[in-house]
């Protein structure tokens, strides 16, 4: 039997589980990473409600909000922040951008009213950002963001939400929206 050559190899298995031990430990936090991710659903995510703070308590209201979550297992998002990046107008096939080349940022659902607050997002956790909010009452539709901004026309649009945090990759959603000029036609539909 060899002993230099068991000794050799030895050291070979050393040598990789010390490499192995060593990128773990460097590139942890990087694998760490908080991740967010962006939901919609229609059935969850657009809610009719009386009694909205800031309302007359007798005006029904119906609200299109996206669910952002940190993916379970990661390090706290901070600082996490909502923006509007695009509106477009759908018009029998042809979009027209009512944003062009703005960022506008979004509120979140149960902060005060146009307060535009950063969240820090624990793992696991959802949390729902206000998008559009159509009033009994109101010809138009409330966009959620600052400064205020006003659909008045009825028909289909297409939102680009972007959400982001610190030391987070920002996740990108298109809702398109359907609203017939009525509060409680308000709908939508994940497209990408």
């Amino acid at each position: 039997m060899d002993w230099s050559m068991i000794g050799a190899i030895g050291q070979w298995f050393a040598g990789f589980i010390t490499l192995a031990v060593l990128v773990y430990a460097v590139w942890q936090d990087y694998w760490k990473r908080p991740k967010l991710l962006i939901s919609f659903n229609n059935e969850e995510d657009v809610k009719s409600q009386g009694n909205t703070v800031g309302l007359d308590p007798h005006l029904g209201s119906r609200w299109l909000r996206v669910r952002v979550q940190n993916k379970p297992g990661r390090k706290v998002a901070k600082n996490c922040r909502s923006y509007l990046i695009g509106v477009e107008h759908v018009n029998s096939g042809e979009n027209y951008n009512l944003l062009p080349h703005d960022v506008r940022p979004l509120d979140w659902m149960h902060d005060k009213p146009e307060s535009f607050l950063s969240r820090d997002l624990l793992p696991g956790v959802a949390h729902w950002v206000n998008i559009i909010g159509a009033i009994e009452q109101q010809d138009y539709l409330k966009v959620c963001v600052y400064p205020s901004f006003a659909l008045q026309i009825p028909g289909v649009y297409v939102l680009t939400i972007q959400v982001s945090a610190e030391d987070a990759n920002p996740s990108v959603v298109k809702i398109r929206i359907y609203w017939d000029g009525n509060w409680e036609s308000l709908r939508g539909e994940r497209i990408s």
